[in-house]
């Protein structure tokens, strides 16, 4: 192979790879974000594309960001864990029961989902306002 054509093969993967906006962990699809109007509508129109829909709140209502979710299947594998860029997260699983683990101000809830074959399963987080600064999660 001649040097430009490798170049340009790196080029283009590199290109693919910049404007993919989906993550994959563990061979999961997965979108985040949503910390604006614009951004929540963006990712209500992907809704479709995806199985499970996590969001993320204080007990007053407002949004959260930076929480982290570790999603394990029933076989205790870690298929998922990431940082939430904005207060929604979709997922793509394999139908199955999973356990979800989100953590924001230091405190972890965990939640049970059992996902088939159709249709968006929506779990919801809330935390009461973190009154301690010093409780915020480090990055």
């Amino acid at each position: 192979m001649n040097l430009n054509y490798i170049q340009l093969l790196v080029g283009m993967v590199l290109a693919f790879i910049a404007v993919t906006p989906t993550a994959r962990a563990a061979d999961v699809p997965y979108v985040s974000g949503g910390t604006g109007v614009d951004e929540r509508q963006a990712l209500l129109a992907k809704e479709r594309d995806f199985n499970l829909k996590i969001v993320v709140a204080e007990t007053s209502g407002d949004y959260l960001a930076d929480v982290r979710v570790v999603i394990e299947s029933a076989k205790k594998e870690r298929v998922l864990e990431t940082k939430m860029e904005g207060p929604i997260l979709l997922a793509k699983l394999v139908p199955g029961t999973y356990t979800i683990r989100a953590t924001s101000y230091k405190r972890a809830q965990t939640k049970t989902v059992t996902i088939t074959a159709e249709g968006l399963r929506r779990v919801d987080f809330r935390w009461p306002p973190s009154l301690d600064p010093e409780e915020e999660e480090e990055e």
